[in-house]
């Protein structure tokens, strides 16, 4: 933490013109270095570390060994490069007492086994790839609403993903209908009747969108606010923060070039 709050000063000095880049990359690199050097050294190298075990390669016949991967530890045969073979290394399913865990698939009826990923563990059925089956390994809470899905009369509920809470119909996957946050700005297209929501990106980034997309494809990375512009009537207005400035509103129009604080509500 320190590290990083040093660091940010450092480019704000930069920043305001008190002291130079080069310098400072220089006095960043000459620390950088010497912590490279002695890594180098002293740090273990997992990618060429091997575990025997006493699996065998279905393929070959050879000892398995157990590699460092991406995502962890994996068995791979001792072979490789000439066999490539390499298998996940099967967990039993955690669970808490007094629950049962999932068994077997759903789909399939075979084994499920804890697999990790990108976004951690989960549930996967044991005969990947032929069935690809997999379930949450904790499963989040949901909060079942007093109102409706509007396609298929199921009740909606309030589900947590990783990128935070969001209302979404009971029956999915059947139904796969989402409530976004809406922002009370009509899309501007000509002949659009949606309204511009609050989503995200794959990659968890904020953004606003119509509503009717893939119909209509209209998107802002800045928050649309319902407040007409005084000089040229945009029908709203974007908001976005500076440094050293706070929150401030500007005309979408690039040839008004309007802006001004928010006010209370907004």
């Amino acid at each position: 933490m320190g590290y990083t709050a040093r660091m940010e000063e450092e480019l704000d000095a930069i920043e305001d013109g008190e002291k130079g880049w080069v310098e400072t990359l220089q006095d960043f690199y000459t620390g950088f270095e010497e912590e490279l050097e002695r890594a180098k050294k002293e740090m273990r190298d997992l990618k060429k570390e091997r575990i025997a075990t006493e699996e065998v390669c279905d393929k070959c016949g050879s000892p398995m060994v157990i590699r460092w991967g991406r995502f962890g530890q994996f068995l791979a045969c001792s072979r490789y490069p000439d066999c490539k073979n390499t298998r996940e290394i099967l967990e039993q399913p955690p669970h808490k007492q007094g629950e049962e865990p999932p068994q077997v698939c759903p789909r399939c009826g075979q084994p499920m086994v804890v697999k990790k990923g990108k976004y951690g563990q989960f549930y996967a059925c044991s005969a990947y790839p032929r069935c690809k089956t997999t379930l949450p390994l904790n499963p989040p809470a949901q909060v079942e609403l007093e109102e409706r899905c509007p396609r298929c009369n199921e009740p909606l509920v309030m589900k947590s993903g990783r990128n935070g809470k969001f209302v979404a119909c009971r029956n999915y996957p059947q139904c796969k209908y989402i409530r976004y946050k809406e922002t009370g700005v009509s899309c501007p297209v000509e002949g659009c009747q949606g309204q511009l929501v609050e989503r995200r990106s794959r990659k968890g980034k904020v953004f606003y969108g119509c509503s009717s997309y893939p119909n209509c494809t209209f998107a802002l990375w800045h928050k649309p606010v319902p407040r007409q512009c005084p000089r040229c009537g945009s029908p709203y207005m974007i908001e976005k923060t500076q440094k050293g400035k706070g929150i401030k509103l500007y005309c979408p129009n690039e040839d008004c070039q309007f802006s001004t604080k928010p006010q209370e509500g907004d």
